[in-house]
């Protein structure tokens, strides 16, 4: 790990054989990352919104394959046909970002949603994918227009709270009054580099902005699998319509991955047959190539399982 600079996990057959951090937290005071520095993972937070909506029509709040014109009185007409699937798998031809200003931008809800609905397609939805932070705002939107909830609200009560993620939260959450977050060391800079303090605006709401811990992470996917946050139905719909797995050993391994450009970002392998999980959060992901540590990793840990 020469180089690296963030907080490892690794569990095999449900037990953890490494977690500690390196380097460090905080340069200029000296504070060292440990195995409970809480990062900003960056687009890992999707992975959440969809999980959000499978649970929501597991629940009949909500179905799928609906059209986005029967979910908001205000969609223009080349989107009204758009699924919320179609979302969910980044194939409605929304542009990557709405924003002007950069993650930051102060936007609310509405404004968002204008931007968004605003937006020129980049081709005919279903017909392509490609990647779509707005469309996961989009998502954000969905959720609290179905639930009646704040989006945070809903993660928080829905998600995080019954996997047991207790050290994990959003942008300037109170959580991190108690629970010890990174500097990030990237190309960017905002305010201290600090995500406790940042603000979380919409035009990052729903498609990035979850600060946790590897081992919060860890509780998450293990929470998924078992059941404990999505009803079967769900859980089956979250796997063969959103997951994408690959074949290693004879068994399927899930990717999460997310970053920033402030130094930030993470990675988990996931192979729930094995009972098995690499799980890295770095604040300087400038120097080196984290999803290719983790999957390499990944395949080490597996091989020699």
């Amino acid at each position: 790990m020469a180089g690296f600079s963030g907080s490892a996990l690794v569990t095999v057959d449900g037990g953890t054989v490494l977690a500690r951090g390196y380097g460090l937290a905080d340069r200029d005071d000296g504070v060292p990352n440990a195995a409970d520095t809480a990062y900003d993972f960056g687009s890992v937070m999707k992975d959440l919104t969809a999980a959000a909506i499978f649970k929501l029509e597991g629940e009949g709040k909500l179905r799928v394959t609906a059209a986005l014109a029967t979910l908001f009185d205000d969609v223009p007409a080349d989107k009204a046909e758009i699924t919320v699937l179609q979302v969910v798998q980044h194939s409605a031809g929304f542009d990557e970002y709405h924003d002007t200003e950069g993650d930051f931008e102060p936007m609310a809800r509405l404004e968002a949603r204008q931007r968004i609905f605003a937006q020129e397609l980049r081709f005919e939805p279903g017909s392509e994918v490609e990647y779509s932070n707005s469309g996961y705002t989009l998502l954000a939107d969905v959720v609290e227009t179905v639930s009646g909830r704040g989006f945070t609200d809903y993660v928080r009560d829905e998600l995080l709270t019954p996997a047991g993620m207790q050290h994990s939260g959003f942008f300037g959450d109170p959580v991190w009054e108690r629970v010890d977050t990174a500097i990030g060391y990237g190309d960017s800079t905002f305010g201290s580099n600090d995500p406790a303090a940042w603000p979380y605006t919409w035009s990052l709401v729903g498609n990035g902005g979850l600060v946790t811990t590897v081992s919060d992470l860890e509780r998450w996917l293990v929470a998924v699998w078992g059941g404990d946050v999505l009803d079967p139905a769900a859980l089956d719909a979250y796997r063969t319509l959103y997951l994408s797995g690959a074949s290693f050993e004879g068994k399927t391994v899930y990717g999460y991955a997310g970053g920033s450009d402030f130094g930030f970002g993470g990675y988990a392998a996931d192979c729930p047959e094995a009972n098995t999980r690499v799980i890295l959060g770095t604040n300087a992901s400038d120097a080196f190539d984290i999803e290719q540590l983790g999957g390499e990793l990944a395949k080490f840990v597996l091989s020699a399982r």
